[in-house]
């Protein structure tokens, strides 16, 4: 993304906004709206406590690509999706519950800062917005990173946890990852959703001072292996190879639990540009994500194993990659996906020695597939229906072959496991 582009002028038309981060936006709107409701599933629990933070604010509003008109930018995107999980959440019911949002909106430029205020000020009188938390909404004029201690603070002090979503829709390498794992480690609720320029690092990189830079920054200079930069680039999948080492390094400088990282297609002539990445330290909340991409085939993608992938490059093990077609979440990828994780399955399931929780079998290869729960369910069942595996109950009582499986189920191979000799 070109910060150029993005000029806001109180009294001037907003900047275009293209379709793919128009989805992406879209994204973001649902998955706050599906964590908000995700937390409260349990309709016992009668207030969340929940901090939104978008670190690259912007002016709030956009032009649309396909003529339309003014769309709304992050920051009030994340507005309207505590409205709408509010209302959803408190339909029908006679004490409602309460959804208590701190809003920190951080931008450098001024001009889109006076631009934000007025637009949260319009689109709360036109009742797009609650006044219940426009009243809540901290703009601040400033980098995000000088501004995560006293948010850090904030969250911190006030009770009811540390539920808080840093949105980092950085333009560049900004926002080092380190301090992402910073973040992770500090707030034990902290969910990041972090735009990374992937597709134009790995096109330009060369062992060059000035390419070097931003890995370094990034914690991730030690992952690429530059001795053998050129005999990569002369293979024939060198942006996949990078692909792994980026992807490993990212994995473990941010020190999440779970990760995604998948690239978002834009409409130019160029096939990728950059991933829209989300790390959690909470599989539910990884498990949102990915069932948000999905539901969003075609726009989101990678060019990995469907299954589950590599991390990091083996050469030895080079002959291990499928060499498919680009993953996009569309219905061939979803049955590659299922099969995919069918083999990998079949292969971990007969190194076990003793019955071992899906939940845990899961979560080891959340991260490396684009597989949610029911992806991975599915490629069990293959293994079911065919007797590779046995299947407990928690009390231990034998399972038959079914379309779900609780997490808290077990799984062993079976004594003629056929699949996997």
């Amino acid at each position: 993304m070109n910060k150029e582009k993005y000029v806001w002028r109180v009294g001037a038309p907003p900047p275009l906004l293209n379709q793919h981060s128009r989805i992406k936006h879209r994204i973001i709107e649902s998955y706050v709206r599906e964590y908000i409701l995700t937390l409260l599933s349990d309709a016992r629990i009668p207030r969340l406590q929940l901090t939104l933070v978008d670190g690259f604010a912007g002016g709030g509003a956009y032009l649309a690509e396909d003529g339309s008109g003014e769309v709304d930018g992050s920051p009030l995107l994340m507005m309207r999706a505590v409205r709408e999980a509010r209302a959803q959440l408190n339909l029908g019911r006679r004490v409602p519950r309460e959804v208590a949002v701190d809003f920190e909106f951080v931008e450098d430029d001024p001009d889109a800062v006076a631009y934000l205020r007025d637009r949260i000020t319009a689109r709360a009188d036109e009742n797009a917005i609650e006044f219940v938390d426009k009243a809540r909404v901290r703009v601040t004029n400033g980098r995000i990173q000088s501004e995560i201690s006293r948010i850090l603070g904030a969250v911190k002090q006030r009770k009811l946890g540390e539920r808080v979503i840093f949105l980092l829709d950085q333009y560049g390498y900004s926002f080092p990852i380190p301090r992402v794992a910073e973040l992770l480690r500090t707030l034990h609720g902290a969910e990041i959703l972090l735009n990374f320029n992937v597709g134009s690092l790995i096109t330009f990189l060369a062992d060059r001072a000035a390419n070097r830079k931003p890995l370094k920054k990034n914690g991730l200079d030690s992952y690429i292996p530059w001795e053998e930069l050129p005999s990569i680039k002369a293979n024939r999948r060198w942006r996949q190879i990078l692909q792994r080492h980026l992807a490993l390094g990212i994995r473990r400088v941010a020190g999440a639990r779970f990760a995604t990282l998948f690239f978002v297609r834009p409409n130019s002539d160029s096939p990728w540009d950059y991933w829209l990445i989300h790390l959690s330290n909470h599989y539910k909340a990884h498990e949102v994500m990915k069932d948000l991409h999905w539901a969003n085939a075609s726009v989101f993608g990678h060019e990995l194993e469907p299954g589950v992938f590599m991390q990091g490059y083996d050469a030895k093990s080079d002959d291990d990659y499928t060499g498919q077609a680009s993953f996009d979440f569309g219905d061939t990828s979803r049955d590659a996906c299922i099969e995919g994780i069918h083999e990998h399955f079949g292969k971990v399931i007969f190194k076990l020695e003793q019955p071992t929780k899906l939940r845990e079998l899961i979560e080891h290869c959340a991260s490396r597939s684009p597989g949610s729960t029911q992806h991975f369910c599915q490629g069990l069942r293959r293994l079911h229906q065919s007797k590779d595996v046995i299947i407990l109950t928690k009390d231990g009582k034998v399972r038959q072959p079914s379309k779900n499986y609780p997490l808290d189920c077990f799984v062993e191979p079976s004594k003629t496991l056929r699949l996997f000799p």
